[in-house]
């Protein structure tokens, strides 16, 4: 009895310290951009978390302004600032527990939104898919790299 006692401990043990392997902080390819990406209840939601520029560059017409949901085809939510904008929602496990499946991307650069899904490739990279259909045949695939988030 004694035996399976320590078993069970170790088992309820392991279960409280595994690392979710979807929740972090994770760098665009381009590097330019990082999002978090959290768990909250059974789906994962995804927020920018920092930008290479907070500001619009040089030559932008909104040059030195903080950068806003400008291109958001919904004109009343265009001035939503891009910093701690949610642009991952809605994703779920699949049922072989395999991939995150069903939710949406969305991309503040053209204010567009995608069927969305993730899939892990390793501990530090994930690979994010934006899709214009909800098959995931129509769509683009990006690596993305787990970082720390810079001071």
């Amino acid at each position: 009895m004694k035996k399976y006692s320590i078993i069970l401990f170790l088992v309820i043990v392991s279960q409280l310290f595994s690392k979710d392997p979807y929740v972090g902080y994770w760098e665009m390819p381009d590097g330019k951009v990082i999002i978090q990406i959290e768990k909250v209840n059974k789906e994962y939601v995804g927020y920018v978390r920092w930008l290479k520029d907070l500001t619009y560059p040089e030559g932008d017409p909104m040059e030195g302004i903080e950068q806003i949901d400008r291109k958001n085809p919904n004109s009343s939510l265009r001035k939503r600032k891009v910093m701690d904008l949610q642009v991952v929602g809605g994703l779920k496990l699949n049922k072989q527990g395999t991939s995150l499946v069903d939710g949406w991307i969305y991309d503040s650069w053209n204010g567009k939104k995608y069927y969305g899904s993730a899939k892990v490739i390793d501990d530090n990279t994930l690979s994010l898919k934006g899709s214009i259909d909800p098959w995931g045949v129509l769509g683009y695939s990006m690596k993305v790299k787990r970082v720390q988030l810079p001071k």
